[in-house]
């Protein structure tokens, strides 16, 4: 089964209809202030809406909750070579 994992998680994600489930990272004040990121695991709506963030200290801790919360939606690996009609590859 593949997963998100430390390896893959900037091109990887999770899709279910109009939902997509991934990892971010950014900082706040507060981690800043201690030189450190925060990882956020995202649900989007229709590629723009957030509906749901959850802020984790580490990488591997994010990784496994979005595993464990969204593995049974559509994984998703962006660098994977898409083909036919509703890619337009061939045009």
């Amino acid at each position: 089964m593949q997963c998100v994992n430390i390896e893959n998680w900037t091109y990887t994600r999770y899709e279910k209809g109009n939902f997509m489930a991934m990892i971010s990272f950014g900082a706040n004040p507060e981690s800043m202030a201690d030189d450190r990121l925060e990882y956020y695991v995202t649900v989007l709506e229709n590629e723009e809406k957030e509906v749901f963030q959850e802020t984790f200290d580490s990488l591997s801790d994010a990784c496994f909750y979005l595993n464990e919360n969204y593995s049974d939606w559509t994984f998703e690996d962006q660098t994977a070579t898409k083909s036919g009609c509703s890619t337009c590859a061939a045009h």
